[in-house]
């Protein structure tokens, strides 16, 4: 009877190997991130995925996703991170997400998609406790883009972007700022 029962052991054994190993490759990947206790979603979660989930510069969220409003008007939504925020700016584009967060003594900001809209240019702003005036950078063009500015306060670096077209009568950026993000 032991021996019968150890065989059955056994069996079950190679049967819950075999299945382990033959998981598909994204079954293993969404594991992975249910490290996080809340689980982004839409656009604001696939480009985090993009980034790397939880092991991406912006960690786990530390909030569930809201909604912004910009002088009383719908904006988009906004989710907060262990080191940052990402919000969904639909205004400057349908699918834009900004994302911003701080590692390693720099502050980033990153966007994408622009489309159907292809800029010329990429204005980026920031303010901080080391910079309360603002600081505007010019970044190249197209639907997306990323920089980083080298931290100089333990404070939060909050960053918008718009979108610029340089044409026969001077440079124009009619679409608007984003909505802000925070990198802590």
């Amino acid at each position: 009877m032991k021996i019968s029962l150890l065989r059955q052991a056994l069996s079950v054994s190679a049967v819950l190997a075999t299945l382990c190993t033959a998981l598909p490759a994204h079954a293993a990947q969404a594991a992975a991130t249910h490290a996080c206790a809340i689980k982004p979603y839409g656009l604001i979660g696939a480009r985090w995925n993009e980034l790397g989930g939880e092991k991406s510069g912006l960690g786990c969220p530390a909030a569930v996703e809201a909604d912004v409003y910009r002088d009383g008007v719908w904006a988009g939504r906004r989710q907060r991170f262990a080191r940052g925020q990402m919000v969904w700016s639909p205004g400057e584009g349908p699918k834009l997400v900004v994302s911003a967060w701080s590692i390693g003594g720099y502050a980033y900001v990153d966007w994408r998609s622009t489309l159907p809209r292809v800029y010329h240019r990429f204005l980026v702003r920031w303010t901080s406790a080391a910079d309360s005036g603002g600081v505007n950078r010019e970044v190249g063009g197209g639907d997306g883009g990323r920089m980083r500015v080298r931290v100089a306060t333990s404070g939060g670096y909050r960053f918008y972007v718009q979108g610029c077209d340089v044409g026969i009568s001077g440079s124009g950026c009619t679409h608007g700022w984003t909505v802000s993000v925070t990198a802590r």
